[in-house]
């Protein structure tokens, strides 16, 4: 199932589980979890709350059966009140795998509601919506506990119905089932008044009762068993229906059919045996460049943001993408993602193996590990042990992408303060690791990397999107979609990253971002407009002359400031007007000056 869940293909099967309108699923953490823990330990205890009673019953039945030579009344009642006192708890007992599963959704309720306040906390905080967030919690909590006292009223009366049944009802036809196969032995083998019949009438007498107590015992049990058995089977029901969502995701994307029958299609690309397609699908092909023809954007509800959208970037050729939000540009990056499917009658053309192209969003992911984990997620340590050996091996005198190399990147963008943190390591330390680290018969791992924090708190989010672009300078691929990822550097750094990926390590990058002093790093632009009143946007894709539409650009400002500065003219003048229209209805005031007496 943890296959399905999250595949090693790299198949978005869990982004397309939450989207999808069609799924049941809401909680696959939870059942990925709890549920698949409890469905384990009721099946684990299946077997001896079943086999143990059974087996104590059947022995029970077949010592009194053989006690008495010519009669089986005793097994005969054993059955009979087994299946009465069966039938009379049924009428007590309450469907335990409905319960059960109503619990679970009113439990992941309630954790949802808690979570979303951890998750959102700073929003909340600052909307002051504390009263709104505890209505809901009060809510879900008391929705939880009127299902609970209700489950404990019905237990309660489940309970009392098994102890009165196996305390006094099953205790009285205990000893009735003892005493039919003692004295039915007596009544048809004849009574002779004898020491040796007296004592096996007490031996067959003690052996029985023994026997029909454990009998009983076995038999609560076994029915109690029932209350397993329902909640494993809506454990069951559950991850099953789990696993069939997963599946039919799974299945859907035919990976395995459109990586055998894609791979002669790839040409003259050089395709290693480890490598993993970007993207499948019927209106997908592979080749060296980034191509859309015609294709529609459609979200998964089936509202259209772009009729067709096509345009062509070859190896080389930034692209700048710039409009209106909400008008198709995040559309575009899951559909190179593989997250939405290309509609008909588009066509789309994308390298082959999936490390040839990196997205990193306004935000990036960060998990709870190492600095140098930070680095090369999503590669293990295992993964990034491998690369510098095969590196190593296959390329003696190129550059290694070591720790050595980590540290630089680190400091080209200024964090390699990040190594210092809680540090006891001296400068003659860390070069002294980096020697021993350029040795070609070890991997030797730098401690100064090793550094375990919870990244995501103690990172400012300029750190982050710096400490996601030396992820992007490690992994460097033929491609790269930056979705605003430096917006929150400062410029002449956000420029030295851009340097870096486009020229220094000749990344193509394919751009969302909203400073002017990007653009001298591209060459190709692709615009969305939206006009008033339309629901689709429309696309324009040309050249792009970086210096000539900054001049524009300026030029535009400059008239811009001129009209407003125009319109504050006139608006004074028009004031200036009118006060002067309103002083001349007035009669003029004389002034007089009065003379001296001298």
């Amino acid at each position: 199932m943890l296959d399905d869940y999250l595949p090693s293909n790299g198949n978005a099967t869990l982004y397309q589980l939450l989207n999808s309108k069609s799924s049941t699923v809401t909680d696959p953490n939870h059942r990925i979890t709890s549920t698949v823990e409890n469905f384990a330990n009721s099946f684990s205890i299946l077997p001896s709350q079943l086999l143990t009673p059974i087996l104590d019953i059947l022995i029970a039945a077949n010592h009194m059966a053989k006690s008495s030579e010519n009669a089986s009344e005793g097994a005969l009642l054993l059955g009979l009140v087994a299946n009465v006192s069966t039938l009379v708890l049924k009428f007590f007992t309450p469907n335990f795998s409905t319960m059960n599963n109503m619990r679970n959704t009113l439990e992941n309720k309630f954790h949802e509601f808690h979570s979303n306040i951890i998750i959102n906390n700073e929003e909340i905080a600052l909307a002051k919506g504390h009263s709104r967030e505890i209505d809901l919690l009060d809510t879900s909590y008391f929705e939880f506990e009127k299902f609970e006292r209700m489950t404990l009223r019905r237990m309660a009366v489940y309970n009392f119905a098994i102890s009165f049944i196996f305390k006094y009802t099953l205790g009285a036809f205990g000893l009735m089932l003892c005493a039919v196969p003692t004295f039915t032995s007596v009544y048809f083998a004849g009574f002779t008044p004898s020491e040796e019949l007296v004592s096996g009438l007490s031996s067959d007498f003690v052996a029985n009762r023994s026997l029909l107590l454990k009998a009983s015992d076995s038999l609560g049990k076994l029915i109690q068993s029932k209350k397993n058995i329902q909640n494993m089977t809506g454990y069951a029901n559950e991850l099953w229906e789990f696993e069939k969502e997963l599946i039919d995701i799974n299945e859907s994307s035919q990976l395995e059919n459109a990586i055998n029958g894609r791979k002669d299609s790839v040409g003259n690309n050089d395709v290693g045996a480890d490598s993993q397609p970007l993207l499948v699908g019927p209106n997908v092909s592979y080749g060296d460049e980034i191509s859309f023809h015609e294709i529609p954007l459609v979200t998964p509800n089936g509202n259209i943001l772009v009729e067709n959208l096509t345009f062509s970037i070859k190896p080389g050729d930034n692209l700048l993408i710039i409009g209106p939000n909400g008008c198709g540009k995040s559309s575009l990056f899951r559909i190179l993602g593989g997250l939405w499917e290309v509609k008909d009658p588009g066509k789309l053309v994308v390298p082959y193996d999936k490390k040839d192209l990196f997205y990193l969003p306004q935000r990036s992911y960060f998990t709870y590990g190492t600095l140098r984990e930070q680095i090369i997620y999503p590669d293990s340590y295992d993964d990034y042990r491998d690369k510098i050996l095969k590196e190593k091996r296959e390329n003696p005198s190129s550059p290694v992408h070591d720790d050595e190399f980590l540290i630089e990147l680190l400091r080209e963008v200024n964090l390699d303060y990040l190594l210092d943190y809680d540090s006891d390591l001296e400068e003659d330390d860390i070069e002294k690791d980096l020697s021993r680290a350029s040795t070609s018969s070890c991997v030797f791992m730098i401690p100064c990397l090793d550094r375990v924090e919870k990244w995501p708190d103690i990172l400012s989010v300029g750190e982050q999107q710096r400490l996601a672009m030396i992820r992007l300078y490690y992994h460097c691929p033929k491609f790269a979609v930056l979705d605003e990822c430096t917006s929150s550097i400062s410029s002449d750094l956000e420029r030295e990253c851009y340097r870096i990926a486009t020229e220094d390590l000749k990344i193509t990058v394919i751009s969302v971002c909203h400073r002017t002093t990007l653009w001298e790093f591209h060459s190709k632009i692709l615009k969305f407009k939206r006009s008033q009143g339309e629901g689709m946007a429309t696309t324009l894709f040309t050249s792009f002359d970086p210096e000539l539409r900054l001049q524009r650009h300026e030029e535009l400002i400059s008239i811009d400031n001129s009209l407003k500065r125009s319109d504050e003219l006139t608006k004074r003048l028009q004031s200036l007007k009118k006060m002067k229209n309103s002083r001349s209805g007035r009669r003029p005031t004389l002034m007089y000056i009065e003379e001296d007496d001298d």
